[in-house]
């Protein structure tokens, strides 16, 4: 009696494995096309633009490998896969990119990899095992663009429409508000030591938001009012209006209007408790004046490190920072936040090895999530959120815990400039983080990691 055929379960687990992979290319917008040979590539994929229809004749080369058995060493964030030495001869040997696709079909769980760039380097063929990232090499329609520049020729200049998607962009801009009408006397004082000084004499609390320029007193306080008629010739004060110095296509002018309003934003830091760095051209939060460690909310933005060789002693401090700058376009001023930081050896000194503390801490986090909440916490100081607008009770504390001015008073809010939130704008394209911000090992960063210099 003839025996009857058999497909053992592990041809049935293979051929889901090749139907996962499939169902996930044609999810894409790509082409699909098995082979049904056993001969190491078990498909091949074809780039397609799924805006357009317009196919590349673009390949992939894929082999699939289905069932948990082939998951070796595994735990929450990796496994290792052995390559048959005759598989990886094959997949080696052609000229067409090759990828790899490990799945477990009963979980709509796949992970791939390309073999030439994995297998790049000679010396690692002697061990042909792979290692699979589960964070990073997942098989699903996330990878699209990465399998896309794989099979594209880099001087092909074939290009394919932004995946169909809705997403919201931030911007690190805050549209400003300013005062309608800035103000200009002549005075008698040539330097703005002199003049401060004059003003620290007339008022308890003087005010530097104002530019002097030449012989030329600028400000958006009405200068025919106390303090500021006794420091200028009041009978030479014109009032004009802000746009025409805001928007003028005269360069000088612009400037000026610039300058003006960066005063004003010296001004709305120094209620905060931030100063600026003229050595560094950056404003920082100021240190505790007990150098203990500062938080605004869950967020440290002034803090001690230890030394590494002599135990107890402070080795520098660090303090969050901001480099503002004014932009116009759109027939409007922005503030550009751009967050960096500032080091000290006692709070207020420069730290001794400053360059080499700033080498590779700019090294965002993964998905932008550390400079993003930098960001978010510089809108709410430019946005006074965080100012205590009442004098707290005797058991409560500022969200500026030490902050308050000479006569025990919370600050005060500013009042002649404002920012509005983040300008944002929805989209109707995006890209995965994973397509363009791979991390390597080597860029994971730490911000409160320490270099080699901290002694």
């Amino acid at each position: 009696m003839t025996k009857p055929k058999k497909i053992s379960q592990e041809d049935i687990t293979g051929a889901r494995g090749v139907a996962l992979i499939e169902r996930i290319v044609l999810q894409m917008g790509f082409l699909w096309t098995p082979t049904n040979l056993e001969a190491g590539i078990d498909g091949y994929i074809e780039i397609r633009d799924s805006a357009t229809g317009e196919v590349s004749n673009c390949i992939l080369q894929v082999q699939s490998k289905a069932g948990s058995s082939w998951f070796k060493a595994e735990d929450e964030k990796s496994f290792e896969f052995v390559c048959d030495e005759r598989d990886l001869q094959y997949w080696l040997g052609g000229n067409a990119p090759v990828i790899l696709v490990v799945s477990r079909p009963d979980n709509d769980e796949a992970y791939w990899v390309s073999i030439k760039d994995y297998f790049r380097d000679p010396k690692t063929w002697k061990d042909r095992r792979i290692k699979f990232d589960k964070q990073t090499g997942c098989f699903d329609q996330n990878c699209k663009l990465q399998l896309a520049n794989l099979a594209i020729p880099a001087d092909s200049g074939l290009y394919l429409s932004a995946i169909p998607r809705k997403e919201t962009l931030a911007t690190n801009l805050l549209p400003v508000e300013y005062p309608r009408r800035i103000f200009l006397a002549s005075t008698r004082f040539r330097s703005r030591a002199s003049l401060a000084e004059r003003l620290c004499k007339l008022t308890r609390k003087p005010q530097y938001d104002w530019l002097l320029d030449e012989r030329f007193l600028y400000s958006f306080h009405d200068l025919t009012f106390e303090p500021w008629s006794k420091v200028c010739i009041s009978s030479t004060v014109e009032n004009l209006s802000t746009d025409d110095w805001a928007k003028s296509t005269d360069i000088a002018r612009r400037r000026l209007f610039v300058q003006l309003m960066n005063r004003c934003v010296s001004e709305l830091f120094y209620r905060q408790r931030v100063r600026y760095s003229p050595d560094k051209d950056r404003y920082y939060f100021q240190a505790t004046h007990d150098l203990s460690p500062k938080k605004i909310g869950k967020l440290t933005v002034f803090k001690g490190y230890e030394s590494k060789t002599v135990e107890g002693r402070i080795a520098y401090y660090r303090h969050w920072a901001i480099c503002p700058q004014f932009l116009y376009f759109g027939m409007k001023w922005y503030l550009e936040v751009t967050p960096t930081y500032h080091f000290t050896q006692d709070g207020r000194k420069l730290s001794a090895h400053y360059a080499q503390r700033m080498r590779g801490i700019k090294i965002l986090e993964r998905q932008n999530k550390g400079h993003l909440s930098q960001v978010k916490l510089w809108e709410k100081v430019l946005r006074q959120l965080l100012i205590a607008r009442a004098k707290p009770k005797a058991h409560q504390r500022s969200l500026f815990g030490d902050d308050v001015d000479e006569d025990g008073e919370p600050p005060e809010p500013y009042t002649l400039i404002s920012f509005g939130p983040l300008a944002a704008f929805d989209v109707n394209f995006g890209i995965t983080d994973d397509a363009w911000l791979p991390v390597s090992d080597d860029e994971q960063f730490d911000p409160d990691q320490r270099g080699l210099f901290e002694t």
